[in-house]
């Protein structure tokens, strides 16, 4: 059914019982073609202009922003975006969300251990923020800490979890968070050795491995990117393609293995805005933001993409970095605008803006809608008749 053929069929006049069965099919599909095609154009994605330089915050910005290896991961919380950087010594750097200024650096007191003592950061839906380590090596355990207050600059963090149940691998390369106080739960992705992710509670301090039996996934498939999409579903990626998964103990259960815009797009952050679902997915290669329509998340719907950054960048041989949902701003009539910050390690920090507008009809309504107007038609007159 093509979109030329539903504008001709709804400017055909119809009178008395003379409708065949496939013209109510063909009226019924137009109205779901219409439907669909409505509520999936209208997103878009803007970089904002206040943010940095028109949306980059490029390296050399601040002292914590560089072309090397030394920028992993960000995060969104209590208003203001949150990055890791080894740049100058381990620091968790907070910036004003709007300008990309630097706030301040918060007290990492005690944090030690690991590759790298700091790499992954992921925020709770309370605003608490928590850090991990990168671990490349059983002998050297996956550590998490927590700041509970981060806006608190000067209060050192705890340390919530320690160990690597899953022997010899790789972890810290991403960490996701869901939920808040006693029901917050991280994932982190392992490495090679494992085709899983560890699930950690912050709160008891414990650990899951949760792993698959068969292939796909294969090692290291949740490493560079994961976000929850719910408390039962981890859905991930090393690029390429990404992994959706359920999990219910140590048991995972791969649901599907849809493709992304682009193989480079690895970072990956969940978010639900006025009751629909939606994907924000940073791409380490030339560092566009992309955005998808989660409806199914077994099959994410690409909506569109923007780039901030400008010139010739240095490569992001790591294939590392972070996305994360900002401000959310819901309209009254339904319409909303939402921030998104995207980090790509030695290429600095995106920031996009995107406008949803007001929800449309589900097809299924229109087709209902469409239905009645049939019946109309079928048992009056000719329409515009006397």
């Amino acid at each position: 059914m093509k979109l030329r053929e539903c504008e001709t069929m709804t400017a055909v006049r119809y009178e008395g019982l003379i409708f065949m069965t496939n013209n109510l099919i063909k009226f019924l599909s137009c109205s779901i073609l219409v439907g669909t095609l409505s509520a999936s154009a209208q997103v878009t994605i803007t970089p904002l202009t206040s943010f940095g330089v028109n949306g980059w915050d490029a390296p050399g910005a601040n002292a914590y922003l560089t072309t090397g290896t030394t920028e992993r991961s960000l995060t969104f919380a209590d208003g203001d975006v949150f990055l890791t950087s080894r740049a100058s010594g381990n620091s968790i750097v907070a910036l004003n969300a709007t300008t990309g200024a630097v706030i301040g650096t918060l007290n990492t007191t005690g944090i030690s251990g690991g590759t790298f003592a700091i790499d992954a950061v992921a925020a709770g839906a309370d605003g608490a923020l928590y850090i991990a380590n990168l671990t490349t090596s059983a002998a050297s355990p996956l550590k998490i800490y927590e700041y509970a207050n981060p806006l608190s600059l000067t209060t050192a963090p705890t340390l919530v979890y320690s160990g690597n149940p899953i022997i010899g691998t790789r972890f810290g390369d991403d960490l996701a968070a869901i939920g808040s106080g006693s029901s917050t739960m991280l994932v982190a992705g392992s490495g090679a050795g494992s085709s899983g992710y560890e699930l950690i509670n912050p709160t008891l301090g414990t650990a899951t491995a949760v792993s698959f039996t068969g292939s796909p996934p294969t090692a290291g498939d949740f490493r560079l990117g994961v976000t929850f999409t719910d408390s039962s579903h981890v859905l991930g990626t090393q690029g390429t393609i990404t992994r959706y998964s359920s999990f219910s103990g140590s048991t995972g259960t791969l649901l599907a293995s849809p493709a992304l815009n682009s193989v480079a797009e690895r970072p990956v952050s969940y978010v639900t805005i006025n009751g629909h679902n939606y994907m924000a997915a940073m791409s380490t290669g030339d560092n566009h933001i992309s955005i998808y329509d989660m409806t199914d998340p077994t099959t994410p719907v690409f909506l569109g993409s923007a780039i901030a950054t400008t010139g010739t960048l240095t490569a992001n041989s790591n294939g590392t970095g972070g996305v994360a949902w900002g401000n959310i701003v819901v309209n009254g009539d339904g319409s909303a605008t939402a921030d998104v910050y995207g980090l790509s390690t030695a290429d600095g920090i995106s920031a996009f803006q995107i406008t949803i507008p007001a929800p449309v009809p589900e097809p299924a309504t229109l087709s209902l809608f469409a239905l009645g107007g049939l019946a109309t038609v079928i048992f009056g007159k000719k329409i515009g008749g006397k």
